[in-house]
């Protein structure tokens, strides 16, 4: 009898497009319907925020791992495609228009930034991961200063290594007008979030026009510090990339707790003039 469970990999397209059609089922009908419903910001605004105390609550989830609440795969998947909800619904509270007034501003431009690091977040977290492992060995995060510094100090007695009474090489010369810098420091942060082969492309370039004008006894040091470079750029990559990872969860975290703020003094803001009205 054949296995009909349904592997995660599967569940994920499925539950997307579950969500997207809701989502666009949801956005319709409140086109068509809202001018009928004036009282809708009230039901979509209690669900609206429903969904931010679920929303938030994954963070807590992972926090507290050995509590059986499920696993952390469903969590995730119930996550973005709440979160993706959330995005539509927010605009179907709004009536699809900006709203007035400085403090409903500030509460939109928070939700529209959260909203927007998830999904940045979400596309991060599925293909960093991915560029990291074709690249080859990954470097831990914490481990990443001291490759760069072991890097550093191998070019540093590569361009040194001339002998004593010698006149400095080509390769001493242009060493610290190319590569001083670059290898005291991460570098070309945006280049590689951006999949830019440009900063290589460019050392390539000065490497290729330096080869000319090497000499035949330092053609070995000269193709070491080429190989250097190369692994320098490979760790800049990962850096990136790691790093990129990590302040994401700086940004989205604090600003969600930010909006749940937000939303309760919304909330207690418009019932209290919805009572004074009345």
């Amino acid at each position: 009898m054949a296995e009909e469970t349904m592997t995660p990999a599967r569940k994920r397209p499925v539950g997307m497009l579950a969500t997207l059609l809701i989502c666009a089922v949801l956005a319709l009908a409140s086109l068509w319907f809202i001018p009928d419903f004036p009282h809708h910001a009230y039901l979509s605004g209690w669900l609206l925020f429903a969904l931010m105390l679920i929303l938030t609550f994954f963070n807590f989830r992972k926090k507290v791992p050995f509590l059986r609440m499920g696993k952390a795969s469903f969590w995730l998947r119930m996550h973005i495609c709440l979160g993706i909800f959330s995005g539509v619904l927010f605009f179907v509270h709004m009536g699809w228009s900006w709203p007035s007034g400085l403090f409903r501003q500030i509460f939109a431009w928070c939700f529209l930034i959260v909203f927007a690091s998830g999904l940045v977040g979400w596309w991060m977290s599925r293909s960093f991961p991915k560029r990291l492992t074709v690249a080859g060995y990954e470097t831990p995060f914490e481990r990443m200063a001291d490759a760069r510094n072991k890097l550093r100090k191998q070019a540093e007695a590569l361009v040194l290594a001339n002998g004593e009474g010698k006149s400095p090489s080509l390769v001493a010369v242009r060493y610290a007008d190319l590569f001083g810098s670059f290898f005291t420091k991460p570098c070309n942060f945006w280049a590689h979030l951006m999949e830019s082969r440009s900063p290589q492309a460019a050392h390539a370039s000065q490497f290729d026009e330096m080869q000319r004008y090497i000499e035949k006894s330092e053609q070995e040091r000269f193709e070491e510090l080429r190989e250097l470079v190369a692994r320098k750029h490979m760790l800049d990559y990962q850096y990136s990339l790691q790093l990129a990872l990590r302040l994401w969860l700086f940004v989205h975290i604090p600003l969600s707790y930010s909006l749940l703020a937000f939303s309760v003094l919304h909330i207690i803001l418009v019932h209290s003039f919805s009572a004074a009205v009345s």
